[in-house]
């Protein structure tokens, strides 16, 4: 006869439990408890790894969020540092004036004087900020006013005359600031020819007899 193990005995019924891998007892159907110390300590050491894995998982996550809060302070701290939004709000100025300078260039050099007029009267309070705003200006008003000048002339409207005088004198003075040429961009030919024309309507005017009120109009 096999020689069977006897290690349980149904806590109910009292009958000798063979070594059968059951967890409940043949002859009465009572679950069957391993109290001996190997299984208990077992079931301890099963509680305790589950706990210490519990436990871990807050634990690592405090460590990944503390981490995560010294990244972002850093990251923080150099944006500062190096003056980032600053930075940021210079490049998007640059760029809304470069895309100004483009339109003011694009009129011009298609000579379309009427788009230039907008921009530059018209659309002033925006276009004003292109470094470029005065230079197109200028060029419009040698465009515009010397022909309207001549007409005035031909027609004794002194009136006319002296305010187109005063328009392109005063734009002129401007260039008396040196300040004026770190700020703006300027184009020596443009330049030279708003010189030109300011020269000779002054001689017209004071072949006119209107120095006195030339001169008044330009202090």
């Amino acid at each position: 006869m096999e020689n069977i193990k006897i290690i349980r005995t149904c806590p109910n019924c009292g009958a000798s439990i063979p070594e059968q891998g059951t967890v409940f007892c043949p002859y009465c159907g009572r679950e069957l408890i391993d109290l001996s110390r190997e299984k208990t300590d077992q079931k301890i050491a099963e509680v305790q790894k589950a706990q210490a894995q519990t436990t871990a998982v807050p634990k690592k996550l405090g460590i990944i969020a503390a981490v995560t809060l010294f990244v972002l302070f850093v990251l923080f701290g150099l944006f500062f540092f190096f003056n980032i939004p600053d930075k940021i709000e210079e490049a998007r100025m640059r760029g809304e004036m470069d895309g100004l300078s483009h339109d003011l260039r694009k009129a011009y050099q298609k000579e379309d004087w009427d788009q230039l007029e907008q921009y530059l009267v018209y659309e002033c309070e925006d276009y004003i900020g292109a470094p470029d705003y005065f230079l197109y200006r200028t060029a419009w008003y040698l465009h515009t006013f010397p022909p309207l000048f001549d007409e005035a002339f031909e027609t004794g409207d002194t009136e006319e005359m002296l305010w187109i005088y005063q328009t392109l004198a005063e734009d002129y003075n401007m260039r008396s600031d040196d300040i004026f040429f770190q700020i703006y961009e300027t184009d020596d030919a443009i330049e030279a020819a708003l010189e030109e024309e300011v020269e000779r309507e002054t001689e017209i005017l004071k072949k006119e007899g209107l120095e006195d009120e030339m001169y008044k109009l330009r202090r």
